[in-house]
């Protein structure tokens, strides 16, 4: 029952206006005719408001619903017909065959069209066969026919132009809805895009300010330890390393400022790669008095942005050496050929567990680090067996 409740308004205001026009003129036909007979076609202006009160709201729910509704339609302008109002049946029939155009699919459309165009032919035939006695012989019978012939084929391009006119706005007001519903969720995407890049970035600058600033002040950390401890029992050896924790510290605002004017503009170092890792190599050996035998051979040119890659995921790596290894030795090997570029890392440490021992942030950037550039990171590690960081990164990105 709920269902028979759900109706809508006409989508197309001019519509409805036409409706009213077409059914308004009906009316002034209905007017004429009492006027002339002196009697008021009671039948005929209910026929005409039902019409118009039918039009206010269209059934929306089943089809079924909406079939009956366009057959009351016809029922009553048959009815109209019986009852001798043959005046109203172009017009009418064109105000249900825009109603079905809202209710009906292609098919059924058609169907109506098609009876519309059957009945108006029925009845104008039997009006033609009741009156044609009356007529004058000189009128001539086949002028007559002609003329309803002409009737014929303009009430049927009607039909299909009406049609095709109501069809052609529906498309049009469905399309626009598709637009606005993309345009909606496209907004709803620039916002997620949006979003996640604000995520990204902020990931970005908390790899940077750890691998960098973290980098510096780890090693100034174990210079202080190592200069207290040295204090009391060797304070000239004491004061070499609190010397290097002063350059580190010094180092530390450098990188601070870096970050700081990276966010600023994202320019690119322009120092070569090797000179850069060899600093970084130097700086950790006199930090921490680890031998670090190194192989670079980079054959081909990396873009500033593989360079800074490299360079802080290299820094991770011997950051977490420091802090976690415990070793004695460390290996560097960084080469390139056409296609990418291979770094691997290596210390004989204490190693871990892994992967069940996958916790800290610096493994964590520097798997993301990896995957932003669409390489390869593997780590093999074992307790008591040191570690090994293998990197491979396209250059072709």
């Amino acid at each position: 029952m709920n269902a028979t409740l759900n109706t809508q308004s006409m989508p197309f205001r001019f519509l409805l206006y036409t409706e009213w026009v077409m059914l308004g003129s009906c009316g002034i036909l209905a007017v004429i005719e009492a006027w002339q007979t002196q009697r008021i076609p009671v039948i005929h202006v209910l026929i005409l408001l039902t019409l118009l009160v039918m039009g206010l709201a269209l059934p929306k729910v089943k089809p079924s619903l909406a079939y009956f509704y366009t057959a009351l339609q016809m029922g009553l302008i048959l009815l109209g017909t019986t009852l001798g109002y043959l005046h109203i049946l172009p017009t009418l029939y064109l105000i249900v065959m825009i109603r079905s155009c809202f209710l009906l699919q292609p098919p059924g459309r058609l169907i109506v069209a098609g009876l519309s165009f059957i009945f108006f032919a029925v009845h104008q035939v039997q009006y033609l066969t009741t009156i044609m006695p009356l007529w004058l012989p000189a009128m001539g019978e086949q002028r007559i026919w002609m003329h309803q012939i002409a009737e014929f084929l303009m009430f049927g391009l009607s039909l299909f132009l009406i049609s095709r006119l109501v069809t052609t706005l529906i498309d049009e007001r469905r399309t626009q809805e598709k637009l606005t519903q993309a345009h909606h969720q496209l907004r709803q995407y620039s916002l997620q895009i949006e979003e996640l890049a604000a995520v990204q970035e902020r990931n970005r600058i908390a790899r940077e300010i750890h691998d960098s600033l973290g980098h510096a002040l780890t090693s100034l950390n174990v210079q202080l330890q190592t200069g207290l401890k040295l204090w009391q029992r060797n304070p000239e050896e004491a004061h070499a390393f609190l010397e290097q924790a002063q350059q580190l510290g010094t180092i530390a605002m450098q990188e601070v400022r870096q970050s700081v004017s990276t966010l600023r503009a994202d320019e690119q170092n322009e120092t070569p790669l090797q000179e850069t890792i060899a600093t970084l190599l130097q700086e950790f050996r006199q930090s921490r008095g680890i031998p670090i035998q190194s192989s670079i051979h980079l054959t081909t040119p990396l873009s500033p942005e593989m360079s800074r890659i490299l360079y802080r995921l290299t820094q991770e790596a011997l950051t977490n050496i420091c802090k976690h290894a415990e070793a004695t030795e460390v290996r560097l090997e960084l080469k390139t050929d056409p296609n990418q570029v291979y770094l691997a890392i290596a210390d004989n440490g204490r190693g871990f567990s892994y992967p069940q021992i996958t916790s800290g942030y610096g493994l964590q950037g520097m798997k993301e680090r990896v995957a932003a550039m669409n390489g390869n990171f593997h780590l093999q590690t074992s307790p008591g067996q040191g570690c090994q960081i293998t990197i491979t990164l396209p250059l072709n990105n």
